[in-house]
Order: C-alpha cells, then sequence, then structure tokens
C-alpha cells in the first residue's frame, strides 16, 4: 500500500521593493535567493521571468511608491501578486496597451493572470512541476 505524505506545506514570500531600476535586478536576487533549491531550474526561470517582467512594469507605468511582491507556494501552483498601489482609472489603459511582448510573455508562461478589477495589482499563476 503506497503512503501519503499528506498535503504540501504552503510557503509565503512576500518582498518590498522601491520603485527604481534596481527593483528587477533586486527581484531577481531575492528570488534566486528564496527559491534555487526548492524549484526545479525551467519553474524558477519562468518564476523569475513573470516576476521580473511585472515589477519592470510597476517601475515604468507606476506612480513611484513601493512595489509588493508576494507568492504563495502550496499544492501544485504558485500564485503570485505584484500590487504598485497605482492609479487604476490610468493603470488599466496601460496594462491593456502596453509593452505587450512582455505581457504576451506572462500569459505564455503562467496558467492564468489578471488585473484585480479597480486596482493596479496584477495576480498569477503558476504551475508546480517538477
Amino acid at each position: 500500500m503506497a503512503s501519503s505524505s499528506g498535503p504540501k506545506k504552503t510557503e509565503e514570500f512576500r518582498l518590498v521593493l522601491s520603485p527604481d531600476l534596481r527593483a528587477g535586478w533586486r527581484t531577481r536576487s531575492a528570488l534566486r535567493q528564496r527559491f534555487a533549491d526548492r524549484l526545479p531550474a525551467h519553474t524558477l526561470t519562468d518564476l523569475i521571468t513573470v516576476v521580473t517582467e511585472l515589477v519592470n512594469n510597476a517601475v515604468a507605468h507606476g506612480p513611484g511608491r513601493p512595489i509588493t511582491v508576494t507568492l504563495v507556494m502550496g499544492g501544485e501552483t504558485i500564485r503570485g501578486e505584484v500590487a504598485d498601489q497605482g492609479n487604476p482609472a490610468v493603470a488599466i489603459p496601460e496594462i491593456k496597451k502596453a509593452d505587450r511582448g512582455g505581457l504576451e510573455m506572462v500569459d505564455k508562461l503562467t496558467s492564468r493572470w489578471a488585473v484585480y478589477e479597480g486596482s493596479t495589482h496584477v495576480w498569477f499563476e503558476l504551475p508546480l512541476d517538477g
């Protein structure tokens, strides 16, 4: 009879960044440091790519306030959120027309993503596969 190890433990990661040109670098560094030994290399690469793109968009289009990255790993998914405290009346049209290359990459690498209605708070889900 096969034994079950039970549900995987949920792990949360939070990073608050200054909205400057080094935010993307600090994001990549923090994610590598925290998850290099916890995720398969291709999953870590996808996670770094998605989060860095969203952080860079927050720096480029946000209001210059701190950017918060939150990741929750559990079960079969990494759920991520990037929030820049911006004005949604300005940001949502910008998200829809901005850097389509980067957002298309986010779309391709994640199982789903969107912007919380009435905010500049982007969320995504990335499969945890090994």
